[in-house]
């Protein structure tokens, strides 16, 4: 699997984590709006930022730690912001 498909898995699983797990739900839940946008923007992008800082560190082979590897970075991190909110729009909600 290449990493952008690993950023788009991740930010599926993880708008799947923010509704479903229990305690994570209600906390993540009772945040204002931006809040929860911002809580949401952060965990995805240390997701991304984890993985490229870790190929660079050669804990991981996933980007070349390269300007070419942090452009691709910052696209799977775009995916992973799309495939997160696409996920969220259509996952029925808890009540």
């Amino acid at each position: 699997m290449s990493p952008k498909e690993l950023s788009a898995i991740a930010g599926v699983v993880l708008a799947i984590l923010f509704e479903y797990v229990p305690k994570l739900h209600p906390w993540y839940n009772n945040l204002q709006d931006t809040q929860q946008r911002l809580v949401m923007l952060g965990c995805l992008f240390l997701v991304v930022a984890g993985s490229f800082g870790l190929s660079c560190a050669g804990w991981l082979n996933t980007w070349a730690c390269t300007q070419a590897g942090a452009k691709d970075a910052v696209f799977a991190f775009v995916l992973a912001l799309a495939a997160n909110q696409g996920t969220y729009q259509i996952l029925p909600k808890k009540s």
